[in-house]
């Protein structure tokens, strides 16, 4: 079997470090750390930089747009509101849900959708990949099982047509668009959603197959590799 040399990365991988925490962070600690020669003017400069650093960063990830018209007052009340999303958030999501045609939503039902991690963008990303009558049922098992429109965006890159069951199944099993990817340059690219999900469980790794098919041969069948790791378990 011959091996292929395109490979889809999985360029939307989680990191744990936030740059914007990392760089707070930093500020905040050399304001804390007297310099030779520096006054305490110097420090207080640092302090209030960190303080607005903090601001700026809550207002982009909040979307409540610390410069906007409405001014950093409103911004400052959305950002330290730490009990839910803002109003201007949560009406700024509604209109967007209304224009896709969810309509009759309340406050509640937006702050529950977003709690688990449904909010417009990620609605209207999952629409756009061919998934348009999404309801928000499947929306909400999709976002738990942590399918990414990355995710779902990268295994129709591969071939796939998916349904949003097999999208949850794929990911309950911890498989990612990577692996997927990976075992695809590795020779099968006929691997079924069912046998991914299968390898993943019993634990097959991308090294295990080298391995095995620099003993066997690389046209090694993808249904042996899996019976050589029960056995071996």
């Amino acid at each position: 079997m011959n091996r292929k040399s395109d490979n889809y990365q999985n360029q939307w991988r989680d990191t744990d470090d936030d740059p914007l925490d990392t760089y707070i962070e930093k500020m905040v600690d050399k304001s804390r750390t007297p310099e030779s020669g520096s006054s305490s003017s110097g420090v207080t400069g640092r302090i209030i930089l960190a303080i607005v650093i903090v601001f700026v960063g809550l207002s982009f990830i909040t979307g409540t747009g610390f410069f906007s018209s409405d001014g950093p007052t409103n911004a400052i009340s959305s950002v330290t509101d730490f009990g839910g999303p803002s109003q201007d958030l949560l009406d700024r999501m509604n209109a967007l849900m209304v224009e896709m045609g969810y309509t009759d939503l309340t406050d509640e039902d937006l702050t529950s959708l977003r709690e688990d991690g449904v909010t417009a963008t990620y609605i209207s990303n999952i629409r756009s990949l061919g998934f348009d009558e999404l309801t928000l049922d499947d929306a909400r098992r999709l976002a738990r099982a942590d399918a990414s429109s990355a995710f779902v965006a990268m295994m129709i890159e591969l071939g796939y047509v998916l349904t949003v069951d097999d999208l949850v199944q794929l990911r309950d099993a911890g498989v990612t668009a990577f692996y997927t990817s990976n075992i695809h340059d590795l020779g099968y690219r006929d691997v079924t959603p069912d046998q991914l999900i299968r390898m993943q469980r019993i634990g097959v790794s991308t090294s295990l197959i080298e391995e095995l098919q620099a003993e066997r041969g690389d046209d090694l069948p993808l249904e042996e590799i899996i019976r050589h790791r029960i056995s071996n378990q």
